[in-house]
């Protein structure tokens, strides 16, 4: 059944996923990510990519993030599942460029995801983000 497979965890299979999501971060203001990864599936929940997006740090800060990603599902035979995540790279804007580690915890619901996750830059600066995606085939 065609619509029973596009409703189901896109971790489930061994392919391509992608997923393009958005988060918000409180810290000196409101900041937020726009991002998209892409990468494969090995099966049973666990994912590896990369991706980029747009940051911005503050509202004065724009930043392109270029980063590597992994996930893995926890429950994968489950439409509702937590998850853990990291991303590691690097943002620049042109004129300083930063390293940086995301690592986060979440749950898929169906081919959405929703987190929380702290968003460690290598110049000690901490900040922390909730946010969502959605994963495709």
């Amino acid at each position: 059944d065609v619509s029973a497979q596009n409703n189901r965890n896109a971790l489930l299979e061994r392919g391509y996923v992608g997923n393009v999501g958005f988060s918000v971060t409180p810290f000196l203001g409101i900041g937020a990510d726009l991002f998209s990864s892409h990468g494969y599936c090995f099966g049973k929940g666990l994912w590896l990519g990369g991706g980029t997006g747009f940051s911005m740090l503050s509202p004065y800060d724009p930043f392109l993030p270029v980063f590597a990603e992994f996930k893995y599902t926890l429950i994968t035979r489950s439409m509702v599942s937590p998850f853990v995540s990291a991303k590691a790279g690097f943002m620049t804007n042109f004129e300083d460029t930063v390293k940086i580690f995301n690592p986060a915890l979440g749950i898929d619901i169906d081919r959405f995801s929703v987190f929380a996750s702290v968003n460690l830059l290598a110049t000690g600066a901490r900040t922390y983000s909730i946010g969502f995606y959605w994963n495709f085939r």
